[in-house]
């Protein structure tokens, strides 16, 4: 690690981790780093385009895919048009104001990427404990107060970012990594406000996750023979909605295990790329592919959405409660 008492996924620069590195490892490194972003941005891109044009992601859910599927993308843009093409050509001058703002660019997209997760669970949870109440909780315009306040904590994180010369973030094309500036101000960004504000949200958006599955064994149990065609059909809807939410929970796992536990158990250079740098970058380019994965239907994109409409209910009432949140 750039700095020793740091618990950021980054390795050191010296010669005892930076093992006999080939031109082959560095194009083959570059490759990687740059089909995952492209595809990821591909990804990302075409879920955004989900969002915006599925009929049952109208409501406050889509929204706040839609405004994680943007930081996803914030994050392998970065990926895609610096941390790829230094790597490939193994800058040595990335320590300069550019690689400092993008690397901020980074932090503030994880950021609203970690918090992003975060109200996804909530807005699930009330979803299935209060339906009703949901709706006005997760009103359009309370959705909206929700995604700027996500933004504006990732904003507050990476506030100290911006004293560039003791503050900051740089990706090391030698290493394949991010590294944190090696000074105090650097190990309390790193530990602080990265590292343990990161657990601690996976914690708190896991724990909100099991309540909400409880909740709907406990509905199914209780309302599975006796509810109506409309309810089990919503029932279904946010059945899914919530395993979109889970998988894409289980790769932030994925993704902050490697990243903080994982790739400080070895020193090897490609151990710790593919377990930081990789973990990193993949994860945000799955998160992608899930969004598709659960909501691409290709009537979207024929023009021909009214079906997908009228599966939701024969009436206006029934379409409303099972869109709005």
């Amino acid at each position: 690690m750039s700095n020793s008492s740091s618990l950021a996924p980054v390795i050191s620069e010296n010669s005892e981790v930076l093992q006999e590195i080939t031109r082959e490892d560095v194009l083959l490194a570059a490759a990687i780093i740059f089909f995952v972003a492209f595809f990821g941005l591909i990804f990302n891109l075409l879920g955004i385009t989900v969002v915006m044009k599925n009929p049952i992601l109208k409501n406050s859910f889509g929204t706040l895919c839609l405004s994680h599927s943007i930081a996803n993308s914030g994050v392998l843009f970065v990926f895609f048009i610096w941390s790829a093409p230094t790597t490939y050509i193994q800058a040595q001058n990335v320590g300069g104001m550019l690689g400092k703002l993008l690397g901020q660019l980074n932090i503030l997209c994880w950021d609203a990427c970690v918090y992003s997760h975060l109200a996804i669970s909530f807005n699930r949870f009330f979803s299935i404990a209060i339906p009703a109440r949901a709706i006005f909780i997760f009103s359009r315009q309370n959705t909206l107060v929700i995604i700027g306040i996500v933004w504006f904590i990732a904003f507050c994180h990476i506030f100290p970012y911006f004293w560039y010369d003791k503050c900051f973030i740089t990706y090391n094309p030698i290493s394949w990594t991010w590294n944190f500036a090696p000074t105090e101000c650097g190990h309390v960004i790193s530990t602080y406000t990265d590292y343990y504000t990161s657990v601690a949200i996976f914690i708190a958006m896991s724990s909100v996750d099991i309540m909400t599955l409880i909740l709907l064994i406990f509905h199914r149990k209780h309302t599975s023979f006796a509810s109506s065609e409309e309810s089990q059909r919503r029932r279904k809807v946010e059945i899914r909605f919530f395993m979109q939410s889970c998988l894409q929970g289980i790769l932030f796992f994925y993704e902050i295990f490697n990243f903080y536990y994982v790739s400080t158990l070895n020193t090897n250079q490609w151990y710790v790329f593919f377990t930081a740098t990789f973990a990193w970058e993949i994860c945000h380019c799955l998160d992608g592919f899930v969004v598709v994965l659960f909501h691409f239907r290709h009537r979207i994109f024929l023009g021909d959405a009214s079906r997908l409409i009228r599966v939701r209910g024969p009436s206006d009432h029934t379409k409303s409660m099972v869109s709005r949140y």
